[in-house]
């Protein structure tokens, strides 16, 4: 019974310090100049440097799928998904899959989001990330060209170079569970069967990308 009631306890401790996050998280605003890639559109090439030292371009993986995770150290949603396994168990079904996953901080030197490189790569080491590379956007032109408005949000280009779903892990911003419902998951494993997207587009969620 007391080993029920610690776990109950420290479920409730962890739940409230994840609300209590939520409440300090910007909500999403219309951001000025955003763009808007369609579905079936082809993908805007970029070019960002990478924390590896390295600067890595969307045409140079011609005829892959790519991932495009924009995050933010500091946002609650990016960090429960992290915390959980949740995003990790994606970042290496990707690499099984034959799949490139490119994170992407938007956030500029003094926001609470920002990542220098050596920070990058410390993040990634410490939370056990496999992605492919870690892009920083300080200046928010990539995130701008995709219209990206929340972290953690999403954008799949297929192997034809063309958006092939944009939006969210899942449908619940609270749910840790990596082995529950995921739009991301079910969208890498239709590509990989060579089939479109059953769902392509979902509602994001999370705190505002730092413009």
């Amino acid at each position: 019974m007391r080993n029920r009631s610690q776990a109950g306890a420290a479920f409730a401790v962890s739940a409230r310090l994840f609300f209590v996050g939520l409440l300090a998280c910007p909500a999403p605003a219309a951001a000025e100049g955003l763009g808007r890639v369609e579905i079936g559109q082809a993908a805007p090439d970029f070019t960002a440097m990478g924390a590896d030292g390295h600067r890595h371009s969307l045409h140079a993986f011609a005829g892959r799928v790519v991932v495009l995770e924009w995050m933010s150290p500091v946002c609650p949603y990016t960090q429960l998904k992290y915390r959980s396994g949740a995003m990790q168990a994606l970042q290496r079904q990707a690499r099984r899959q034959g799949m490139v996953w490119l994170s992407i901080d938007t956030g500029a030197p003094g926001r609470p989001g920002y990542l220098s490189p050596s920070a990058a790569m410390a993040f990634a080491r410490r939370r056990h990330s496999t992605v492919t590379a870690f892009l920083s956007d300080p200046d928010g032109k990539i995130g701008r060209l995709y219209g990206a408005r929340t972290t953690p949000s999403f954008y799949i280009v297929g192997r034809d170079g063309r958006l092939a779903y944009q939006g969210a892990m899942d449908e619940d911003p609270g749910v840790d569970d990596a082995k529950g419902p995921n739009h991301v998951r079910d969208a890498l494993d239709d590509l990989a069967d060579g089939r479109a997207v059953r769902l392509p587009e979902s509602r994001p969620y999370g705190c505002a990308v730092e413009y």
